[in-house]
């Protein structure tokens, strides 16, 4: 059995990691730890290092010298580890930090891991490009698309109780969007185009999720005509209220390498509008789970928005299938099947 560490720590705010766990369970003793921790776990057997999110071993370093002191002093240790016979796997959830401070570190330390990693799982095609341009060889990538995330949330109200829940009317159209509201996910554009999609269709809704802090305890605000924002971080039990009130799920991003939000939004059956990015696209195709819409462009993302409002019942029905389909095409269990494959084809090897 694999001694298997992942790092960093991410699972009291994101699902990925505990799944991932579950689904490894039966091939490997899954835990959380540092690379100090996987050279430790070397002495009872086969370890493997799981890097997730890179940009956690710099960001919080006040100074570039810090956050370069900081990448050395892990890159010796993982050169250790992989001396003494340690596995690294890593992730490439980003093409880069969300807050890229420090660009040319963060460059360097993709290229080395894109060297020094046994595996590099990528969510796509364009993903591998990516894992590609900084140096990995091909063989060693490994393409597997990001899995359902439905399993981790509950999932027992019915759509009408989500809709009473946040005072939607049968009649209206009510388009959501969940996340936290970084820069790059385009929230502000959805906040103009639904602006005027809402002047247009007064039917029309929208409601904002995610990692919001306000300081208000109300179940939510009403910040602008038709628009609801819950005013705080939303915990495991009301990502169901948001999704199963929602009859399409929005997210406009900007730029993206890989969606969780587009593979949960699947998996609870929502059929999603996004940008023509290519990543997107690997995952859904126009007119089946998803509309799409030209990237950057506000008043197409307003027709998008309208072509929804105006869809029939039985044309929903067809698209909330489709999203179900593709949500429930990759589980984790694919994902950590293809893992051990791989690894125990190079313990062979």
């Amino acid at each position: 059995m694999w001694h298997w560490k992942f790092f960093p720590d991410y699972r009291a705010s994101n699902p990925y990691q505990d799944l991932l766990a579950h689904a490894l369970s039966g091939e490997a003793d899954v835990r959380p730890g540092t690379i100090t921790d996987a050279l430790e776990a070397l002495a009872l057997g086969q370890v493997v290092f799981h890097l997730h999110w890179e940009d956690v071993l710099y960001a919080g370093a006040p100074t570039e010298a810090a956050a370069s002191a900081n990448i050395d002093i892990f890159l010796c240790q993982l050169a250790v580890f992989r001396e003494l016979g340690g596995r690294l796997v890593w992730t490439l959830h980003n093409a880069g930090p969300h807050e890229n401070r420090f660009p040319a570190l963060s460059a360097r330390l993709r290229v080395t891991l894109a060297g020094q990693a046994d595996i590099v799982h990528v969510h796509g095609g364009v993903a591998a490009n990516f894992a590609r341009d900084a140096g990995a060889a091909p063989e060693r990538i490994l393409i597997v698309p990001h899995p359902n995330l439905a399993p981790a949330y509950p999932n027992d109200i019915s759509d009408e109780a989500a809709r009473r829940y946040f005072r939607f009317q049968r009649h209206e159209t009510v388009f959501a969007f969940l996340g936290a509201r970084r820069g790059y996910k385009g929230v502000d554009d959805l906040l103009r185009a639904f602006a005027e999609v809402h002047r247009v269709t007064p039917a029309a809704q929208l409601l904002l999720g995610g990692r919001q802090q306000t300081g208000s305890e109300a179940r939510f605000l009403m910040p602008s005509p038709g628009v609801r924002l819950i005013p705080r971080f939303i915990d495991d039990g009301i990502v169901q209220y948001v999704l199963g009130s929602a009859d399409y799920v929005v997210l406009p991003y900007r730029r993206i390498l890989t969606s969780g939000a587009v593979a949960l939004a699947l998996g609870f059956e929502r059929p999603v509008i996004v940008p023509d990015l290519a990543p997107l696209l690997e995952v859904v195709q126009p007119d089946r789970e998803a509309l799409v819409f030209r990237a950057g462009d506000q008043g197409d993302l307003e027709r998008v928005m309208l072509k929804a409002c105006a869809q029939s019942e039985i044309t929903r029905r067809g698209l909330r299938s489709e999203a179900r389909r593709t949500g429930e095409a990759v589980t984790f269990t694919h994902l950590a099947a293809a893992l051990v494959d791989r690894l125990e084809s190079a313990r062979r090897g």
